[in-house]
């Protein structure tokens, strides 16, 4: 017997696969060379001079441009953080559309708690 997953399942991971998407999409389009109109590092705010996701932005935008040195230079993880959230937005986007099957009874032989003990 198969089932389909469930409509609101597949409402959830769809749109969590746009929303990852259009945020993905929204970093790689951005400038990295603009001025930021807004600092809205949480760390940097609290006084911190490091922050390990500064530059993530830019060297996102860098790659989506094949500058690959300058990436690097912005933030030496950024293809990692690419390559995870694509690998996230294709297993939501696939989990939106396979079709599952539900488990089969257990071929272990049932067992009492009584026999256990004995």
């Amino acid at each position: 017997m198969e089932y389909r997953i469930g409509s609101r399942q597949r409402s959830k991971n769809l749109g969590e696969a746009a929303i990852w998407t259009a945020g993905l999409l929204a970093v790689a389009i951005a400038d990295p060379n603009a001025p930021a109109l807004i600092e809205i590092c949480l760390i940097k705010a609290t006084g911190f001079f490091f922050c390990p996701g500064c530059g993530l932005g830019h060297a996102v935008g860098y790659l989506a441009r094949g500058e690959f040195l300058l990436s690097f230079e912005s933030h030496p993880l950024a293809p990692i953080v690419v390559a995870v959230l694509v690998q996230r937005i294709i297993s939501l986007i696939r989990q939106g559309f396979i079709t599952e099957t539900p488990l089969r009874e257990s071929r272990l032989p049932y067992v009492q708690s009584n026999q256990i003990l004995a």
